[in-house]
């Protein structure tokens, strides 16, 4: 396999040896494939099928940012937690939830619930980028040998997300009221958000230089049937944040990649004014995301990721189809520009069979 080579030229929407698929799964799901495929406990459902894969920095440099002081704080206040419980440098506090027969981490506290001026802003603790402790660089490494050598594509998604970290430390429900109500404490949220994440993702692409192939993002901005806000409001609250931080990793030459769930189609101008590159999940369930409508209009300048149903071909269709799906998607949205994978991390109400015909058959696309 040609990890890094398929996965940069479908994403600088060349023709790649093959076409790449990468696999996600909850923990159960992965529970439920390696007694499936009988790979045993310590097995690796991902190299299993031959999936692309992306990698991250840190581990080249043996560990990743530290922040000691606020790191042992939030250490301590979540031992007082349910077990499991963490809380991030945001302050935000996430907690494992059941949900049927899987659980996932929730937000259960959310440290700006309670801000109603500017003044509440400021007072706040924010994190500092001058508080990171960066891994030294080892002496003779050379990031981009390395990534040839190891056959990596290294993605850096740490530090960006102007609106999910903002939303997620007020609430969804007060941060859609204040963007009316109260659209100055907004502003002063993502500004400090900003002025953290910015001068970290610098810091990384400038301390550690030819070490980032993409850098990436992941809010959410769509629903199911349409987005959270109007376009106009992602534009004036939003982009300008988002665009900065693909600007400065454009300057140091990587690729531009976002995660939006949902029905995204309306906002992509947007997103390709920000220097966006790469959209995931491309979630084609979703109102107006229909493949060949994106590809038609979008494909010359964005490739794409993801867009094989989890909400019903892969949980309700046969394996036959499921193979017809993979066959569509890589003649719509590929077979330049075209990352294979599911529209979202697989959960367990996938058969193991549908899962397992879907990558049986894109390893047939080879060119």
């Amino acid at each position: 396999m040609q990890n890094r080579r398929e996965l940069l030229a479908a994403m600088r929407r060349e023709l790649p040896p093959r076409i790449p698929y990468t696999y996600g799964a909850e923990a159960e799901t992965n529970e439920i494939l390696l007694k499936y495929l009988e790979l045993g406990a310590d097995g690796d459902v991902g190299r299993y099928f031959q999936c692309n894969s992306f990698a991250s920095l840190w581990g080249a440099l043996g560990g990743g940012p530290r922040m000691p002081e606020r790191n042992a704080r939030r250490a301590a206040l979540a031992k007082t937690l349910s077990p499991g419980a963490i809380v991030d440098i945001w302050g935000i506090r996430r907690e494992w939830v059941q949900a049927g027969d899987i659980r996932y981490m929730e937000i259960t506290h959310a440290p700006l619930a309670h801000c109603e001026t500017i003044a509440d802003v400021e007072a706040y603790d924010w994190p500092r980028a001058d508080e990171v402790v960066w891994p030294d660089f080892p002496p003779g490494l050379d990031l981009p040998r390395w990534k040839e050598k190891e056959d990596v594509f290294v993605m850096a998604n740490d530090f960006i997300g102007p609106f999910g970290i903002p939303w997620a430390m007020t609430g969804m429900e007060k941060m859609m009221l204040d963007l009316i109500a109260n659209p100055g404490v907004v502003e002063a949220i993502v500004a400090k958000v900003e002025e953290y994440t910015l001068a970290c993702l610098r810091m990384t692409l400038e301390k550690y230089p030819g070490g980032v192939d993409a850098v990436g993002c992941g809010d959410d901005y769509g629903t199911q049937n349409g987005l959270l806000l109007s376009p106009e409001m992602i534009a004036r609250f939003f982009m300008p944040s988002l665009k900065r931080h693909y600007t400065l990793g454009k300057r140091c030459g990587t690729l531009c990649y976002h995660h939006s769930c949902g029905a995204v189609f309306d906002m992509i101008p947007l997103f390709l004014d920000a220097g966006l590159d790469v959209l995931n999940p491309v979630q084609t369930s979703a109102a107006g995301m229909d493949p060949a409508r994106l590809k038609r209009d979008f494909g010359r300048h964005l490739a794409f990721h993801g867009g094989i149903d989890i909400q019903q071909t892969l949980v309700t269709g046969t394996p036959e189809d499921v193979r017809a799906e993979v066959r569509h998607r890589v003649q719509t949205l590929g077979p330049a520009g075209y990352v294979l994978a599911p529209s979202h991390v697989l959960q367990p109400d996938a058969p193991p069979e549908n899962i397992v015909a879907m990558y049986d058959e894109v390893r047939k696309f080879t060119f």
